[in-house]
């Protein structure tokens, strides 16, 4: 009779085996060795992941300057005396590296497409380290799309330098 037991327990399938034996989770040291591998695979590939979040953060913050160029082109399409632009949050980054941030000065009055000089300046700072002098600044003239770059800009921000115009042709006198 018992013979038969033990051939009927190797015949059963290996996951109702596990099921008989009343196991509701995983063990402690299970679980330790589960989270030590995660663990060890974060921390192999966070840097790997640096260069994309710092390219994602400039996207984003180029995304805040082109858009107010295109507010402010369009309000000047449309015939406003003194169009406004919606100013972004004066501080951006993902919070990965918290050291890092995006902050966005601007020249003239806050939100105001025109100034004294023709058009407000925006500009995207990178700061790093809580320092007082920005790493390197995107600048965007809000009215004409003029870009220009200050500092030690990384090598893959190529395409900032020129003149950005969603709406208005450079030689249109709404610009002038």
């Amino acid at each position: 009779m018992e013979v038969l037991n033990l051939l009927n327990i190797r015949r059963k399938p290996l996951a109702q085996r596990y099921l008989e034996k009343d196991q509701s989770g995983y063990s402690v040291v299970q679980m330790a060795v589960a989270l030590t591998c995660i663990g060890i695979v974060t921390t192999l590939t966070f840097p790997l992941l640096t260069p994309v979040i710092e390219i994602s953060e400039v996207l984003i913050a180029e995304k805040y300057l082109l858009d107010a160029v295109k507010e402010c082109q369009m309000g000047l399409i449309n015939g406003e005396d003194n169009p406004f632009y919606t100013l972004p949050p004066q501080s951006i980054g993902f919070g990965f590296i918290s050291t890092r941030r995006f902050q966005y000065p601007y020249t003239g009055i806050d939100g105001e497409c025109l100034s004294d000089s023709g058009g407000n300046i925006l500009s995207a700072q990178r700061m790093s380290n809580n320092q007082v002098i920005p790493t390197f600044s995107l600048n965007i003239n809000v009215v004409t799309g003029e870009k220009t770059s200050e500092g030690d800009v990384p090598s893959f921000i190529d395409w900032w330098e020129g003149s950005y115009s969603p709406f208005i042709q450079e030689d249109d006198p709404l610009l002038l």
